[in-house]
């Protein structure tokens, strides 16, 4: 037995009055244009694919790290707000503690009834000097070795400093099996950026947030992000990661090659006060700014589609043009499927004209009832 909803489809950027029908797990037909018969439900807003979010740290005060119950509620978060699929994001650490807490991961990620859909290793292999949050002893160079936690299949995205020893044949390696690299945490040159995408990367982790500065003379990784067509090019949209100016600048240079992502820490969807995030002590202020106790950023208190809302009214971008940086473009990263085509697994996102969810369906069942 089918099912019919009339109303705006949100696909590859744009809206347009249509219809989707969907049979069991899948979208059997999506047209624009009258439905072919009544249909069961008719939404006065955008039918959008279910958002993608490639950087999950945490949520609801619990890490992806911290085993089955922690990721039972950061995966109710993640559906409660659209996203019908993501990437836990394990930040550098010790070796032994990485391999549990992938082992983990991959085990949640291997459930097709949890929106986890793999992991994304964000270290150890970034540089001292633009580390972040991330504790320094846990940082190496891949000529040092490679920890065991990378050779597991759950594993999708690895972020890396390109001017490290041995992260241009890391690179190529970690292609060879199927991961997508992204280009972060980085002081790279423009060269060193361009011969790690020559390489085989293909996105840069949370523009302009722990990498060298863009100067006239001296472009470097952030430089080369705006302009390489070669890459998608991440990015934080809260308004306090990026300023709202150089959002703009983002949009208009990067334009469908933008992919938003969350960096949620335990923080999001939690209440002002303080966590743990990578045996790091974080606060969340009031105004929802995430930092360590020293000040420095630590993650986000975003969800996606609050950032899909901070992209549609930080920037020119339309909510359609938002949406697809959320849900397609970031797919795309990974060699997934999505967007509002027959054949697709019916997963759905209703949101109101202001961007707000109103219903989630995920594996063609309802999560939400708004």
């Amino acid at each position: 037995m089918s099912w019919l909803v009339a109303g705006y489809l949100a696909r590859n950027g744009r809206a347009a009055p249509g219809w989707i029908e969907i049979e069991e797990e899948t979208i059997v037909a999506a047209q624009v244009g009258s439905p072919p018969r009544p249909p069961d439900e008719r939404f006065d807003g955008l039918i959008a694919p279910g958002l993608v979010d490639l950087q999950v740290n945490g949520a609801a005060g619990h890490e992806v790290t911290g085993g089955h119950s922690a990721l039972d509620a950061i995966d109710a978060v993640q559906l409660a707000h659209g996203v019908t699929g993501y990437l836990a994001a394990v930040v550098s650490a010790g070796e032994a503690s990485a391999d549990a807490a992938v082992a983990a991961i991959a085990e949640r990620a291997a459930d097709p009834a949890s929106p986890v859909a793999g992991i994304h290793l964000e270290g150890p292999f970034l540089s001292p000097e633009h580390a972040g949050m991330h504790p320094l002893a846990s940082l190496r160079r891949p000529s040092d070795g490679v920890p065991n936690c990378y050779d597991s299949p759950a594993v999708r995205l690895a972020t890396l400093a390109p001017e490290l020893p041995g992260a241009l044949e890391l690179i190529a390696r970690l292609r060879r099996r199927g991961i997508a690299v992204a280009l972060g945490h980085s002081g790279a040159t423009a060269d060193q950026a361009r011969a790690a995408i020559r390489a085989g990367a293909t996105m840069i982790t949370h523009v302009f947030n722990a990498m060298g500065p863009l100067r006239h003379r001296e472009p470097g990784l952030a430089g080369v992000a705006l302009v390489d067509e070669r890459v998608s090019v991440g990015v934080i949209a809260d308004g306090h990661h990026v300023d709202p100016v150089v959002l703009e600048i983002v949009r208009r240079a990067a334009g469908r090659r933008t992919v938003l992502v969350s960096d949620a820490s335990p923080a999001a969807d939690a209440a002002p006060g303080r966590y743990q995030f990578g045996g790091v002590a974080i606060v969340r202020d009031p105004d929802g700014v995430v930092h360590t106790t020293s000040g420095r950023l630590a993650g986000s208190s975003l969800t996606l589609d609050a950032a899909v809302r901070g992209w549609a009214t930080l920037t020119r971008a339309t909510l359609p043009q938002a949406i697809r940086a959320a849900s397609e473009a970031p797919a795309r990263v990974l060699g997934l499927q999505s967007g509002l085509r027959s054949g697709r697994r019916a997963d759905l996102v209703l949101v109101d004209r202001d961007g707000f969810v109103q219903r989630v369906m995920r594996r063609g069942r309802w999560l939400t009832s708004g």
